[in-house]
């Protein structure tokens, strides 16, 4: 704080502070931020480049308008079948863990129990009104099923 009692996050202050927090005798460089040499930034280009085709090669199969004439019209791609096969067979790979256990119980078994609860509790109440002749007839909600 301020010994005027000013307020103290003015930007000259916080300036102040940030710059006698540390060193800024070289300036910032994206380019050296994660110390990368320059073999593995040819590598993360070259990855790229491979990605790119792919991409391509990948809109030219799709948006062929001759692909049901050959291959029986459908594209095969090893990483989508991976992933629907990963799909179809997701309960195959279930592990009981007790984060899943937890889960099956807060997202299934409570909330029906809970809902059970309250709308038995709710018809008993009701009954019991009805029975004891506190509400008319014709001012009962569902009529015909009671």
């Amino acid at each position: 704080m301020s010994a005027k009692g000013g307020n103290y996050w003015k930007t000259s202050n916080l300036v102040k502070d940030i710059n006698m927090s540390g060193s800024t005798k070289q300036p910032w460089d994206p380019w050296k931020m994660y110390d990368i040499s320059q073999e593995e930034m040819r590598a993360i280009r070259e990855r790229g480049k491979m990605r790119e085709a792919l991409k391509t090669e990948w809109q030219k199969k799709v948006t062929d308008p001759h692909r049901g004439a050959h291959n029986g019209g459908t594209i095969f791609d090893p990483a989508i079948q991976r992933f629907m096969a990963m799909r179809a067979t997701n309960f195959d790979h279930f592990k009981v863990t007790p984060k899943t256990t937890w889960l099956g119980f807060a997202f299934v078994v409570i909330p029906v129990g809970l809902m059970t609860y309250f709308t038995i509790r709710d018809k008993n109440i009701r009954e019991a009104q009805f029975r004891a002749g506190e509400v008319k007839y014709k001012d009962r909600t569902w009529y015909f099923m009671y």
